[in-house]
Order: C-alpha cells, then sequence, then structure tokens
C-alpha cells in the first residue's frame, strides 16, 4: 500500500502520487524577499508530503551578491526533499554563468536531473546579454540541447528561467509578459524547430514574468515548428507578482505530477495552507 509520503488524500481530485511529483518554485530573489515570507512557504511545505524534487526556476537571488547566495542556499538546503535551481537574469548580475554554477552546485548553467519518471533538462545563457537579448540561448546550448533530448525516449522537461514567447500574457501596464522584450527565450524560431524535432520534449518551465497563477497563458499549448505542440507551465514567483512585486498577495507554488501522456497540477497558497482553484480547477490535467 502506498504510504503517505507517495499518495496524499485531499479535496483536490485524484490521489496526488508525490514520487512522481515536482514542486515548481517560481522567482525568489533573496536579498529582496521579506524572510517572514520566505517562513510561511517552509511552514507549509513541512506539513505537506515530500516531492521528488523542488524545481526552483532562477532568479535565486536579487542581485548575485555572496550574501545574497548564502540566504537562498539555506533556504533551499532547509526544504523537505531534494532541490535544484537554475540560472536566471538576476542572477548573472556582476558575475558569469561559471560562476553562478560553482555557487550553486551544477557543473555548468546547463545541466539535466534524472528523476526515473521524467527527465529534466535545464538551459540557460551564457552571460548577461543586453536586455532586449536577456534570454538568448547560445548555438552551443541549443547544440547540447539537442544531444540531450536525443540521448533517451524518456518524456523530458526544460527548465528555463525565460518563458517561450506568446505563452504566459496578461495586461501589460500591471504585468510582465513573455511578448515582452527580455522576457522571453530566444532565438525563438530555432529554438522551436529544435524542440518539433524531439517527441519526448514534453514540457516548458519558466519563471521571469512573476505572473499571478491567474494570467492568461499560464499554463499553455505552445506552437511549434509545424503541427507539434508542447505543454508551457510558468511557475509564478514567490516574491510577489506583478510589475510593482504585490508583496501583499499570498506566496504561490505550482506542483506538477506526471502521468503516462498527462501532467496534473495543482496550486498551492502557503499563506492560507491549501490548494487554490484556477480557471475554476482543483487539478489541471493536460495531456503531454
Amino acid at each position: 500500500m502506498p504510504t503517505r509520503e507517495q499518495k496524499f488524500a485531499s479535496p483536490i481530485g485524484p490521489l496526488v502520487d508525490w514520487t512522481r511529483t515536482v514542486h515548481g518554485i517560481g522567482d525568489l530573489h533573496a536579498g529582496a524577499i521579506p524572510a517572514d515570507r520566505l517562513e510561511t512557504v517552509l511552514e507549509d511545505l513541512a506539513a505537506l508530503p515530500t516531492p521528488a524534487l523542488h524545481l526552483q526556476i532562477g532568479d535565486a537571488t536579487e542581485d548575485g551578491t555572496p550574501a545574497q547566495d548564502s540566504v537562498a542556499r539555506a533556504w533551499l538546503g532547509r526544504l523537505p526533499g531534494p532541490h535544484r535551481t537554475v540560472l536566471g537574469n538576476h542572477d548573472l548580475r556582476g558575475r558569469s554563468a561559471d560562476e553562478w554554477a560553482l555557487a550553486y552546485g551544477p557543473p555548468t548553467k546547463n545541466f539535466t536531473t534524472e528523476l526515473g519518471f521524467v527527465r529534466i533538462i535545464a538551459v540557460g545563457p551564457d552571460r548577461n546579454h543586453p536586455w532586449e537579448r536577456a534570454g538568448l540561448l547560445s548555438p552551443a546550448t541549443l547544440g547540447w540541447l539537442d544531444r540531450e533530448l536525443g540521448r533517451t525516449q524518456q518524456d523530458c522537461w526544460i527548465a528555463c528561467h525565460w518563458p517561450l514567447f506568446g505563452t504566459v500574457l496578461g495586461d501589460p501596464r500591471k504585468l510582465f509578459t513573455s511578448a515582452m522584450s527580455g522576457f522571453h527565450v530566444e532565438p525563438d524560431a530555432e529554438l522551436r524547430a529544435l524542440l518539433a524535432r524531439h517527441r519526448n520534449a514534453k514540457a516548458w518551465l519558466s519563471g521571469h514574468t512573476h505572473s499571478p497563477l491567474n494570467a492568461p497563458g499560464l499554463v499553455a499549448r505552445a506552437r511549434l515548428t509545424g503541427r507539434r505542440t508542447m505543454l508551457s507551465v510558468n511557475l509564478s514567483a514567490l516574491v510577489g507578482v506583478g510589475k510593482t512585486r504585490d508583496r501583499d498577495a499570498a506566496p504561490r507554488s505550482v506542483y506538477l505530477t506526471h502521468r503516462p501522456h498527462a501532467v496534473e497540477l495543482r496550486f498551492r497558497d502557503h499563506q492560507a495552507r491549501t490548494w487554490v482553484r484556477v480557471g475554476g480547477k482543483r487539478v489541471v490535467r493536460v495531456p503531454a
């Protein structure tokens, strides 16, 4: 029989298989996020079963300083279960991608995490490019991603701080969106053609836009080259949502459960310590 750590009965639809669940943590911004906000999240997580992985989607720090790294690493180290973090634009302030990797553990900014049920492939830019090209993946990174997707038939989720163009949207007066310069991954056409070649490229996980959970396209089907599509999920932001980082809004995050040919998404309000409906649904089940 499954243990509580494996499956958790709750009012959110089907049982959650925690052994096949990735907890998606949005932009953290240590150095800017209030300490009590970080504690609120940890206190709620302590009451939940342990997922297979906590995936922090970049911008672990506000300015990429050693002091902020220490705060971010300490918080990540208190998460119940294993964690990984990917490279964000704020993490590149004043340092190189290699220096970031040295601070956070992966051998480079591009790395893989094998979970058995899914393979996480993390990618990021080589350096802190000018804003309009902030999310530019180099030819070397695109080649590496192509090879890593081709190494296996296993389902792969690509983790990148920058969303795909035209996915997560919203009112540009209040929200950052993936249609804005500097807020989507580049080069768009080459990347979509690459992803379309690999049937096992199942999902693109991103952050960067600080989007609320009700933002249009937070969960979307991204059109690739030809008739192919893939799941796109934005992981919101713990530091606060919107252009002004509304810290009065409760810290929320996204849980992704891998199922055969589908992904189940559940959304957690860590302040109220409850699951919340998004789009009127407690569980968003998306073919993948």
